[in-house]
């Protein structure tokens, strides 16, 4: 008689627990619900007043703003981040990334973010401008002229296939990839304007529209790009002058002036 009393004692105490824990799960509940009612209330109530974007960017802000479809006087209830954040990068095929978050009572940021390295490359259909991937960003009929280059050009074996959106990759990209990584390595690669691996047994870059470097062949590149930049800054080379390093042959490095044709001198440093 006593285990059954203990019994029922037990199983009305684990009744009274149960009852506890509902009771603080719908209160919680509640509290939720009416903070997400007073939330969408508040949202409803308080329209969109200032729309700020952060970013270095090639584009306008102003268009930014107008692409995202986000207006002063929209509610924040009824905004969509993620739709406005696509249309953006839908819009500018140089950005990278796009982040919009909108901050109570009427305030919403557009943080974006472009591609930190850009190329233009020959295609099927005139030119292109690809990403560091070698992704197509844009194609466009005419190459700006070469004055006005702000990209850098890169000179392929063979012209770029494909849509907007897909990646071009040969063993020439492979050879410009690796040509650029080394122009960096130099710190020279803010003046890098154009790099030519349409030849593997000739390839070349050209830095501040004026000096060209004449690599040749892939092979023991790291040593020539250290000897053409030791031409650079040989106390005999001429920085007003146009000019072309020549590092084919690594054992002979020839400096000439496209100003002047007579002008050449060898450098032999391996011999230092």
């Amino acid at each position: 008689m006593e285990d059954k009393t203990n019994q029922n004692e037990e199983v009305k105490r684990e009744h009274r627990q149960a009852s506890k824990v509902i009771f603080v799960l719908v209160v919680i509940a509640a509290i939720v619900a009416v903070f997400a009612l007073v939330t969408s209330i508040v949202l409803l109530l308080f329209p969109v007043k200032e729309i700020e974007v952060l970013g270095d960017s090639r584009y306008d802000y102003s268009e930014i703003i107008e692409a995202s479809g986000i207006k002063n006087g929209t509610r924040l209830y009824f905004l969509n981040e993620e739709k406005a954040e696509k249309a953006i990068l839908s819009a500018f095929p140089y950005l990278e990334s796009v982040e919009i978050n909108s901050y109570f009572p009427n305030r919403v940021k557009i943080e974006i973010k472009e591609f930190d390295e850009i190329y233009l490359l020959a295609h099927t259909n005139g030119f292109c401008y690809v990403n560091s991937k070698f992704e197509i960003l844009q194609i466009v009929d005419e190459a700006p002229k070469y004055e006005r280059f702000s990209v850098i050009f890169i000179k392929l074996e063979n012209n770029v296939e494909g849509e907007v959106g897909s990646i071009y990759q040969s063993e020439s990209t492979e050879r410009a990839s690796e040509v650029i990584e080394l122009v960096k390595e130099y710190g020279f690669y803010e003046d890098l304007n154009i790099v030519d691996v349409k030849d593997k047994y000739n390839n070349s870059f050209v830095v501040n529209k004026k000096y060209k470097f004449v690599l040749g062949a892939m092979t023991d590149i790291s040593e020539k790009m250290d000897y053409a930049f030791k031409v650079c800054s040989d106390d005999s080379f001429n920085n007003e002058n146009n000019a072309i390093i020549d590092v084919t042959d690594k054992q002979k490095v020839v400096l000439r002036y496209v100003n002047d044709e007579n002008i050449r001198q060898e450098f032999d440093f391996c011999q230092k």
